[in-house]
């Protein structure tokens, strides 16, 4: 994951700054005089102290809840809470010794907010992202946009999961999580928007693997599918990354050969026209044949058709094979014929007692 370094978006606030340990205050004869006054503090509050110059009683009453102060001596220790907002704050320490006064102001920062991303890429077929935030707020996960994501707090890092694969193997989807930082009693006091994307999916050589039903049409006139048959793309090669596509032969032709669909490195399928079965002592040989939308078929092994509109819902694969763009015509479909070197001696049925096959679609089981 790159990460994206955010400015810091609360700058630490500038306010009037107190005496340090060592500087000694000179003031008039109407005002309590101060030693020494610690009482600049972060975000995270803690503890500090302001000295009174002289012995001898004295008052001091603070005008915030959030500072807190006790006297002993000349001392007066001061206990400052965490500041869980996006502003600096302030409180007045009002000391009073008889008819004499002084004011000490005690200054707080604001908290402070950096993440490493503000946006995130997560594989197409699922995965974690993890995102380190710095802040002394809580963190918490305010929305989620999309159910498809799943967003946690582990320490200080978000946590992005995805567990499904992207539906869409064309197009990624984006979604946006929002965190919010948080005061101990669990209000939102400001909310920041991460946002994620799933890149589109892909399939692998194994995930073609199985039974589908093939849907297709009879005429190449239409591609308004009329039939459907059981089909199965099973292991041919898996160096070579191709299958057979088993269930459109009848058994007398599929233990002799059976038609070979090529796995390519895009995650689409081709199926292209090929020679089956060659007639051993003749010169007869069975082919696989591209046929086009105006009635013309193609002894060739490069034209044929690709998958198309692959998608992948709710766990079902489905595609379509459309012209693979090779021929000058536009293929439909394929069928099935038997030759003698160029003389077509006539077409074979397939297990449904087609010879014909247009328009393919493919939905797995």
């Amino acid at each position: 994951m790159k990460k994206i370094y955010i400015i810091q978006i609360l700058l630490l606030s500038i306010f009037l700054a107190g005496c340090n340990s060592t500087e000694y205050y000179e003031f008039e004869d109407t005002q309590v005089k101060i030693e020494s006054a610690g009482v600049n503090f972060t975000a995270t509050g803690g503890t500090g102290e302001i000295v009174v110059a002289e012995a001898g009683n004295f008052t001091a009453d603070v005008d915030q809840d959030w500072c807190s102060l006790n006297i002993n001596g000349k001392v007066i220790s001061l206990t400052v809470t965490p500041n869980i907002s996006i502003s600096g704050r302030s409180a007045r320490i009002t000391i009073k010794s008889g008819n004499r006064v002084n004011y000490v102001q005690v200054t707080q920062t604001s908290i402070t907010f950096a993440i490493d991303a503000a946006a995130v890429n997560i594989d197409g077929k699922g995965g974690e992202a993890r995102i380190a935030c710095h802040t002394e707020a809580l963190l918490a996960i305010d929305t989620v946009a999309d159910s498809w994501l799943d967003a946690s707090i582990d320490g200080n890092e978000i946590v992005l999961k995805i567990t499904a694969g992207n539906p869409s193997i064309t197009a990624a989807r984006s979604t946006v999580a929002t965190i919010a930082l948080q005061n101990e009693g669990g209000t939102n006091i400001f909310t920041y928007d991460i946002n994620v994307t799933q890149e589109k999916n892909y399939l692998l050589y194994e995930d073609f693997l199985g039974t589908y039903t093939m849907y297709y049409s009879i005429t190449n006139t239409s591609s308004v599918s009329t039939q459907s048959l059981p089909v199965t793309l099973s292991v041919k090669s898996a160096t070579d990354k191709t299958y057979y596509l088993e269930g459109i032969l009848t058994d007398e032709f599929a233990q002799y050969g059976n038609i070979t669909v090529k796995y390519n490195s895009d995650g689409t399928l081709s199926i292209l026209g090929q020679i089956m079965f060659k007639y051993l002592s003749t010169t007869w040989d069975t082919w696989w044949l591209p046929y086009s939308e105006d009635s013309y078929v193609s002894r060739t092994t490069t034209y044929g058709m690709v998958s198309s509109n692959i998608e992948l819902s709710n766990g079902i694969l489905t595609f379509k094979m459309t012209d693979n763009g090779v021929w000058t015509r536009k293929t439909a479909g394929f069928n099935i014929r038997v030759y003698d070197n160029s003389t077509n001696m006539g077409v074979i049925n397939g297990k449904d007692g087609q010879s014909y096959y247009f328009y393919p679609s493919f939905e797995k089981q």
